[in-house]
């Protein structure tokens, strides 16, 4: 059978039915708001995970509590299509979207390590995440090192990018910018400051940029690994 001739067509195949056990509660509510990846980005916030009434989730849950780090089985339920290639969060280059963590898959299914805090209830608390607020949950998994940990696994085309942080400066004056603003810009432009479709940033010529962040907009520069912001201002017509 050739690569063309699949045994069933995509469209025919089975399907099965998952309900979601609970929901993601987080202060992330907009793509932008979230770190791109656990354990990557500083900024992967605080969450907990709500399980839901009358299903003796809270039996479940029993024995997880100790249990260091969790897996959680999510649904993108943001996306409503998916992509073959995609452009992940580092690099410029396309890649074929299984060699990625990219939401826009054919089965909208995320998996996230996160670090177990404590359990009340049917309230599973627990950082380090990526997620969005409302985010379904499908199941809880526990993250078993001996099984789970493969450290010197590697992926060739991460490999090959150099994810050295940029050092960020500030040339205008630091103290006119919200705190929150200033750790959100910070956090964005020490990572990547180009242009990517996962971040609000605009080329204003080739050498500056303006980042949005919510009415605000941060205009900087780039010299090799340096960003140099010489501006902040508040869109009033917003």
């Amino acid at each position: 059978m050739s690569d063309e001739e699949p045994s069933q067509r995509f469209e025919e195949r089975t399907e099965f039915t998952m309900r979601p056990i609970g929901v993601v509660r987080t202060a992330a509510n907009k793509r932008y708001d979230a770190p791109r990846q656990p354990g990557w980005d500083d900024a992967a916030t605080a969450a907990t995970i709500e399980l839901y009434a009358g299903m003796n989730f809270e039996q479940a849950l029993r024995d997880l509590e100790g249990c260091e780090r969790i897996w959680l089985l999510t649904v993108f339920d943001r996306v409503n299509h998916w992509k073959p290639l995609v452009q992940p969060p580092r690099g410029r280059a396309k890649r074929g979207v299984f060699a990625t963590r990219s939401p826009y898959r054919p089965n909208p299914i995320g998996l996230s390590c996160v670090r177990l805090i404590g359990i009340v209830g049917r309230r599973v608390h627990v950082e380090d995440t990526d997620l969005l607020d409302g985010t379904p949950v499908l199941d809880i998994k526990p993250y078993v090192a001996y099984a789970d940990a493969f450290p010197d696994s590697s992926l060739a085309w991460m490999d090959e990018i150099d994810a050295r942080p940029y050092t960020v400066i500030w040339e205008c004056d630091a103290a006119d910018v919200p705190s929150e603003h200033r750790v959100y810009a910070e956090r964005i432009l020490s990572a990547d400051p180009l242009p990517h479709p996962y971040r609000r940033i605009r080329a204003v010529d080739d050498h500056s940029y303006v980042l949005a962040v919510e009415r605000s907009r941060i205009l900087y520069s780039i010299v090799e690994a340096t960003v140099r912001i010489m501006g902040y201002t508040v869109d009033l017509r917003q």
